[in-house]
Formats: structure tokens, C-alpha cells, sequence
């Protein structure tokens, strides 16, 4: 997303986080920009029964938790490592700083925050659709299109979610998850190889 270099012309903490640590917890005071070195974060809630549902997965070199910056608001999410990570932080006035002073990454941000809020209008189009398949399938295309234009790719997409996060991020149990990916497999809409989706 902001080129390392250039984040480092500001003041920064790089910290290293093992999977299931916290980065941030819901209702938290929004305070600094993250962007990813390494590693996987997934920002999710949890439900009063502990149920867990997960509002994306975030890989390097993403950037988030910009979205409250602009609004002054706590956090609606936990952030949490998924994997040992290796993560950038810079403070707020730092970070619109920085976005003064290189106004393109003013502009990446906006894209990203677009693809973001348009998988969101789009997945409430679907979330109450009885088609599994059309839940997955948008899923699906929302992370091969943020993989393909960053790395400047058109080609067959491995997808890096489990059954279980795709389920979590769709709202569907990971049952109807495993028979639909099945089913799709069937109808040519993905392969399935050693256990990993191409799509």
C-alpha cells in the first residue's frame, strides 16, 4: 500500500505478533495506521454466545484501521493475527502527515476503501440469498480481484481462506460451505487440488 521507505521518513514502530494475538480490540480508541510487513490479520467481532463473525482478512502488503482515522471513531473490531506477523504502525497525525505529503497514496487508500465498501454492498445484496453458491462465489471474486490488481495478475486465483473463515465470512455454516464447494467443483466453477481452492 505506502511504501516502506516512505513511512519511515515518519515516526514508526514495526511489531512482531505471534497468530492469536490481539493488534487491537473492539471499542478501543483509533489512534494509528497499520500496514502488514508479513503475515495474515483478520478483523472480526464476536457474537454474546462467542459466535465469531469474521469482516475480512487482511494480507501484506495491506494496510487498515485508516477508515476510523478520517472519522474519529473507536473500532467496530478486534484485529487479530492469523499468522505470526511482522506489522508497521505510525500514529495518526504521522499518517495524515505522510498522506499531505505524498498525496498518491492518498489516492491508493481511496481505491482500497472503495473495493472494500463495494465487497460490503455486495455481500448485503447476498448475505440473506438461500444460494450458498452465490455467497461463496462473491466472496471468492472479491479476494482474487484484490490478489490480481496488486500483483498485476489474470490467472488462476488460490484461494487462502480455510472452509471454516469462509463460512464466518459469509454467515454460512461451515457444512453448507463444504457441500457447496463440492458442488461447484462439479459444476466447473473452481478445482480443488490436495485440499486448496482454484478458482
Amino acid at each position: 500500500m505506502i511504501s516502506e521507505k516512505h513511512i519511515k521518513d515518519y515516526n514508526y514502530n514495526i511489531t512482531q505478533y505471534s497468530s492469536g494475538d490481539f493488534i487491537y480490540e473492539e471499542n478501543s480508541t483509533c489512534k494509528s495506521y497499520f500496514q502488514i510487513i508479513s503475515g495474515t490479520v483478520k478483523l472480526n467481532n464476536y457474537s454474546e454466545d462467542g459466535k465469531e463473525f469474521i469482516q475480512n482478512i487482511i494480507n501484506a502488503p495491506q494496510g487498515f484501521g485508516e477508515v476510523l482515522l478520517f472519522i474519529n471513531e473507536k473500532y467496530p473490531t478486534n484485529a487479530i493475527a492469523l499468522t505470526d506477523c511482522d506489522i508497521i504502525q505510525i500514529s495518526s497525525k504521522d499518517f495524515f502527515k505522510l498522506l499531505t505529503e505524498y498525496p498518491k497514496y492518498a489516492i491508493e487508500i481511496n481505491k482500497s476503501l472503495s473495493r472494500r465498501l463495494y465487497y460490503k454492498m455486495i455481500m448485503s445484496q447476498h448475505i440473506f440469498s438461500n444460494d450458498p453458491t452465490t455467497r461463496l462465489k462473491t466472496l471468492m471474486n472479491y479476494f482474487k480481484n484484490i490478489y490480481c490488481i496488486e500483483n498485476g495478475l489474470n490467472s488462476e486465483y488460490i484461494v487462502p481462506l480455510t472452509r471454516q473463515q469462509m463460512a464466518n465470512l459469509t454467515g454460512l455454516r461451515v457444512e453448507t460451505v463444504i457441500r457447496t464447494i463440492k458442488l461447484m467443483e462439479k459444476n466447473n466453477l473452481l478445482k480443488i487440488k490436495k485440499g486448496l481452492i482454484y478458482y
